[in-house]
């Protein structure tokens, strides 16, 4: 006893011992705050202070050398992340991961974000070169120093080190970003499997449009009513949508049909789960969401401009966002910064501010295409034209390169190659029919992007003439930008090349060999939604529609329901009628949780609701007495959200079967529409299960939904159910980048957090449809800007700033984020230096 004793105790020991020299291993890699380095590349010493809170603030002679200071920062607190970034647009993954990440890479360089991002270096002005040439400096200049251990710990657990960046490492996630705000291209794959499994007209009673007379950001077309039979009336619209859908369902084949969009998150979803998350983030649920808005000085208690604005994307950790401060000489602005990129996205300089959020364009189409029996050609009107054919290896780590070719045809690459190829590659019994010849049009793919240029000139604009001049170089995602400057004036603009189609309105894939549906132009800048001084003194926007339905153009067909941006609409105008808004004032309107959804929908619920048991009426009597906020501290949310997500399957998932309902369910907008428009008309076609001998109701699919919703939440929170809490249930997941899939390091670098919010609040809390009850797409920067001397200023990041999991920076803005607690907006350097936490200085090498 006394030997086996001594020897668990020599083992804890040396487990002990191995975990404290890995800890302290762990440690080398943190990065150095204070003191001097020198480094190559610089014109003079660039000035570091890391403030109160951590984030950077980099004081420079010139812009060049404070964007290389912005690439030394990144490097030294997301390098991991920005490694991971770039393999994915490169499609890189398997080099590091090996066979696992195949699917996704091949997917990847067939669609060529690489390809795209290598062109559009080519065609970048000089002047923009020269800027992202100075920021990539600062990320080789501390690469260069820093190997083994001295990288972040991701780099030591996968044994490989950082290749030299370039430029169109810094384009290619430039595109990726790009990818995440344009998912059109699955609307129309959801459309097509919907027209499968109802036909037309009963797919358009699942995606309702937008209504005619629903709030827009701008109320009137100054140009009109529009023109007859345009995309842009609602007639014409229609018309158009129904001759697309009778063009699918004549060449489609009746049989077999393998629904598309399943299948294509089914491919993507073999591989790296943070990659399928990025990939697929809004290709399954409503997620792409934002909010922002600006009031000018008649209605502030400083008489200058305030903006706020929250851009919700897709949890990680670290944080999609960085905060950062740039300063040198008239070039001095601060605010949200992505790492692997030289610019503030979102903030302000000293003259003006700007905020975006998803226009929500439509600007991918997808083409069906006839390739000849040699697989070389495409028919395009009556000829057969040569496809691109271009040659990819994707090197996989333990194994051989695999070799593919890309075929790509005037509207781009076939991605129906990379699915055909994932289904050859499975067991038989899993193979599924092919699919037919599909290529992806989108403007991101263009040669001449120049969407970074423009990001670049608006970070140093003075005025509403400078902003615009810079926003005409905006390619794509195209976004709703709220802008404000000192001088008083407020404005907005939504930018973007956004195509013009000869025929149809790219609701669903098109013939390409016909020609009929060919992309003739963009709409003009001039014409694009804009405002300047508004009389109504205040502008908001949140993925609504931006203009009225007389606009002549087709802009896009997904906009989310307003109800946000009704709700911050009604809020400011409440304000105005109470006092002067100040810093305090927006931070409340964005801790809003009330839920229009709910007021909406509930009542409508509970005219159809028929408790079956004592459990159900309880949660019935709870929810006719609730106010309708969506705090994480009540039951009432719980119950309504699990009531609502058992809705679209209750009522279609007898016609839809469990693939398509899967992914039509997440689609919170259209659902809402569907759910009521069914209700209010009692169509006993959705009502009825036709899986069963007897005719149901929509009493009874209504009542069902509540039974099966109250019994889910019942199985995970007990008691009860007035005791039951949504915040309980509803957590912002945050999952590590690259590494959460490892259930050893989960605990070490995964966090989590109770949350309120539903999809439709200012501060909002969606949920995953695949994940019940999980919300993992987030508002992961705020910002409020206020324009006035005292520069009131104030924002905040959803995780931390740092991307090392043994900083104490890593999560600690967790907590004030849930709260939506911000931090100040320092750019005076008095108030930065006070408790500061590093000085770094950079000096040029000698």
């Amino acid at each position: 006893m006394r030997v086996t004793l001594k020897a668990i105790a020599a083992l804890s020991g040396l487990i002990i011992v191995m975990a404290a020299g890995a800890y302290l291993l762990a440690r080398r890699s943190l990065p150095v705050v204070n003191g001097t380095i020198e480094v190559a590349g610089l014109s003079a010493p660039v000035d570091i202070i890391r403030d109160a809170d951590a984030i950077p603030h980099i004081f420079a002679a010139t812009r060049r050398d404070a964007l290389f200071g912005l690439g030394y920062v990144h490097a030294q607190d997301r390098l991991w992340q920005m490694e991971f970034q770039r393999r994915i647009g490169h499609g890189r993954l398997s080099e590091i991961f090996g066979e696992t990440t195949l699917p996704q890479d091949r997917f990847l360089r067939t669609v060529g974000f690489g390809r795209a991002a290598r062109q559009a270096w080519t065609t970048m002005p000089e002047w923009a070169k020269a800027q992202v040439n100075a920021y990539v400096a600062g990320i080789n200049a501390f690469t260069s120093s820093h190997h083994g251990t001295a990288l972040p710990p991701e780099f030591s657990l996968l044994r490989f080190e950082p290749e030299p960046w370039t430029g169109v490492d810094v384009l290619v996630w430039v595109k990726m970003m790009a990818w995440d705000l344009s998912a059109n291209y699955s609307f129309e794959l959801l459309r097509q499997d919907l027209v499968h499994a109802v036909g037309a007209e009963r797919m358009a009673q699942l995606m309702p449009p937008y209504a005619r007379d629903g709030l827009s950001i701008v109320s009137s077309w100054a140009g009109g009513e529009g023109r007859a039979g345009s995309a842009g009336d609602e007639t014409g619209a229609a018309g158009a949508m129904d001759q697309e859908r009778s063009r699918v369902q004549s060449v489609l084949p009746d049989q077999p049909y393998q629904p598309y969009l399943p299948a294509f998150a089914s491919a993507l979803s073999r591989g790296q789960p943070a990659v399928t998350d990025f990939l697929l983030g809004n290709a399954k649920t409503e997620a792409l969401g934002s909010n922002n808005w600006v009031v000018d000085g008649s209605l502030t208690a400083s008489g200058k401009p305030m903006l706020a604005n929250d851009p919700h994307l897709g949890t990680h950790l670290p944080s999609t966002w960085y905060l950062a401060h740039m300063s040198a000489g008239d070039f001095d602005v601060i605010g949200a910064t992505l790492p692997g990129a030289p610019a503030v996205a979102l903030g302000r300089n000293r003259f003006i501010a700007w905020g975006a959020t998803n226009v929500a364009a439509d600007v991918q189409d997808l083409y069906r295409e006839h390739i000849d029996p040699s697989g070389r050609f495409a028919e395009f009107r009556d000829t057969q034209e040569p496809m691109q054919i271009i040659a990819e290896t994707i090197r996989v780590k333990g194994a051989a390169p695999v070799h593919i070719n890309v075929r790509i045809t005037r509207h781009g690459p076939l991605i129906s190659d990379g699915l055909n190829a994932l289904n050859a590659a499975a067991p038989p019994s899993r193979r599924g029919p092919a699919f037919e010849p599909l290529a992806f049009r989108w403007t991101a793919l263009d040669p001449d992007d120049t969407t970074l240029p423009a990001f670049l000139l608006m970070n140093q604009a003075r005025n509403w003439s400078e902003f615009t001049t810079a926003l005409r170089s905006f390619v794509v995602p195209s976004q709703n930008f709220v802008y404000a400057d000192v001088d008083g004036h407020i404005g907005y603009y939504a930018p973007g090349r956004i195509p013009i189609r000869a025929h149809g309105d790219g609701s669903l894939p098109a013939n390409g060999w016909t020609g009929d549906a060919e992309w003739t132009g963009w709409v003009p800048f001039d014409a694009l939604p804009h405002l300047f001084d508004p009389p109504d003194h205040f502008i908001v926007t949140a993925n609504n529609r931006p203009e009225p339905a007389s606009y002549p153009y087709l802009l896009g067909l997904e906009w989310t329901e307003p109800y946000r941006a009704q709700r911050i609409t009604d809020l400011l105008r409440a304000g105005v009628g109470e006092h002067h808004f100040d810093a305090d004032d927006f931070a409340a309107i964005e801790r809003d949780t009330v839920s229009p959804h709910a007021r909406a929908l509930l009542p409508l619920l509970l005219a159809h609701a028929h408790p079956q048991d004592a459990r159900d009426r309880q949660a019935v009597d709870i929810l006719r007495a609730w106010n309708f906020d969506a705090r994480g501290d009540l039951s009432a949310p719980a119950l309504f959200e699990a009531w609502f997500l058992r809705l679209a399957p209750a009522l279609a998932g007898d016609e839809l079967g469990p693939m398509v309902t899967e992914n039509y369910q997440g689609r919170f907008s259209f659902v809402a529409r569907f759910v009521a428009n069914t209700l209010a008309s009692n169509d006993d076609a959705w009502c009825d299960d036709a899986r069963t001998p007897r005719k149901e109701t929509c009493d009874d699919a209504v009542t069902g939904a509540l039974h099966d919703a109250v019994a889910q939440l019942g199985e995970r929170l007990h008691g009860d159910v007035a005791r039951w809490r949504w915040d309980d249930v509803h957590h912002a997941i945050f999952p590590h980048q690259g590494l959460d899939a490892v259930a050893a390091l989960r605990p070490l670098l995964s966090r989590s957090v109770p949350n309120g919010g539903d999809w439709s609040t200012i501060d909002v809390g969606p949920v995953a449809a695949d994940h019940p009850f999980e919300q993992r797409s987030v508002p992961g920067y705020r910002e409020i800007i206020d324009l006035s001397a005292a520069n009131d200023s104030r924002f905040l990041v959803d995780v931390g700033e740092s991307g090392h999991f043994l900083s104490p920076n890593y999560a600690d803005f967790l907590p004030d984020w849930s709260a939506v607690r911000h931090r100040r907006m320092r750019m005076n350097r008095d108030k930065i230096e006070r408790g500061a936490i590093g000085h770094l200085r950079l000096d040029p090498r000698r």
